[in-house]
């Protein structure tokens, strides 16, 4: 399994390698690259400071954070640098290839005039040798691409076996733990992969939170959470609307009516059973509006974002949002699982998270941690 898993993890890289030479830095992630510098980073400055200091956790994880913004501003302005700089040394060679162009064009438009099929083909396969180069400009952005691409596949896998590994060793299924018996004791996991486990995945969580922030933007949430709170508000107003006066003779109909053979069934169920069902009909009428608004919210929000200095900054604080959310969540899960922390289930996360710097920020050193402390939690399981 060990064999396989590696041979997975060259194919990949090499896969993605290839892709990104092809795709070119100008159009690949470096969701990868930044995962990399992070956790670098992160390992070097985490494992220097004493973690029993005060303030551990919130300044591992503020420092998490902050890298992770600031590497992929400058790599997002990297990236735009370098697509200005191929557009324009490419934009001179289209200049400096005009003449040539219209000189084999020429040619060509003669060959035809004279039905010259062979000095026509001639010309035309001398057109297509003519190509517009970027330059050491196109270079760069070729070898930036292959290695974007190559880190990011690297990255991506390594992550997903690193998933895979933790959850067979955590989860003490025999079946899974038999299959990855070899990984799971080799010197590699047992030394750098237990070490970086737990960081990998959080980093990897963080900045793809960034990722989707920033190309979503914070508009594009906003806009969600307008549809889904005109989804309860018209929901609950269909109610209120359906248990008012206005309604109780619609409902007395009702009861009376169509579900006259089930109220004794029912008994005091059927007058809520008949408020329910007014409630749909009102709610299925306001659901025009509520598709209306979902259809039309997000072509406005684009319309918006056609805007460079709006996109730029819609994107910076969907990323900024996105971050801290995502960056709450695990320290909310982190907080309310370290209280069970002294459990025998708990024993190997525990010691995943004692030789990390990152999860045991968000654990044993969470900075929210008196919040949970008093939770019933622990209460629920007994040793």
């Amino acid at each position: 399994m060990s064999a396989l898993l590696i041979v997975a993890l060259i194919v990949g890289t090499a896969a993605g390698a290839v892709a990104g030479f092809f795709r070119k830095f100008g159009k690949t992630s470096f969701w990868g690259v930044t995962v990399l510098i992070a956790i670098l980073f992160e390992r070097m400055i985490g494992t220097s400071v004493d973690k029993k200091s005060s303030g551990y956790g919130i300044a591992v994880i503020l420092t998490a954070v902050i890298v992770l913004l600031v590497i992929s501003a400058v790599l997002l302005a990297l990236q735009k640098l370098l697509a200005k700089a191929v557009a324009a040394r490419k934009k001179l060679s289209e200049y400096k290839n005009y003449d040539k162009r219209a000189e084999l064009d020429e040619l060509i438009l003669c060959a035809v005039d004279n039905d010259d099929k062979r000095e026509y083909r001639k010309q035309l396969r001398k057109l297509k040798k003519v190509k517009d180069s970027a330059g050491v400009w196109g270079v760069l952005d070729t070898i930036f691409g292959a290695i974007n691409g190559g880190i990011n596949a690297l990255i991506g896998i390594g992550a997903i076996i690193v998933f895979i590994l933790l959850f067979a060793d955590l989860s003490n299924i025999s079946g899974l733990q038999s299959a990855f018996s070899g990984p799971l004791s080799s010197s590699n996991w047992k030394g750098l992969g237990t070490d970086i486990a737990l960081d990998l995945l959080i980093v990897c969580a963080l900045s793809l939170s960034i990722r989707i922030g920033y190309r979503g933007g914070v508009s594009t949430a906003l806009s969600t959470l307008v549809v889904l709170g005109l989804v309860v508000g018209c929901g609950a107003a269909s109610w209120s609307i359906a248990s008012s006066e206005a309604c109780a003779g619609a409902v007395e109909a009702l009861k009376n009516g169509m579900l006259s053979g089930v109220s004794g069934t029912l008994g005091g169920a059927a007058d809520g059973l008949a408020k329910g069902f007014i409630a749909v009909l009102i709610f299925a009428l306001s659901l025009i509006i509520i598709i209306l608004v979902a259809i039309f919210l997000p072509k406005v929000i684009e319309k918006f974002r056609e805007n460079k200095i709006f996109k730029a900054v819609d994107g910076v604080l969907g990323a900024l949002i996105s971050c801290v959310v995502v960056t709450m969540v695990l320290i909310v899960f982190g907080g309310i699982a370290y209280t069970l922390y002294d459990l025998a289930f708990m024993a190997k996360l525990t010691s995943y998270a004692s030789r990390a710097c990152i999860g045991d920020a968000i654990y044993a050193c969470n900075p929210m941690a008196s919040a949970f402390s008093g939770l019933p939690i622990r209460s629920w399981f007994k040793d």
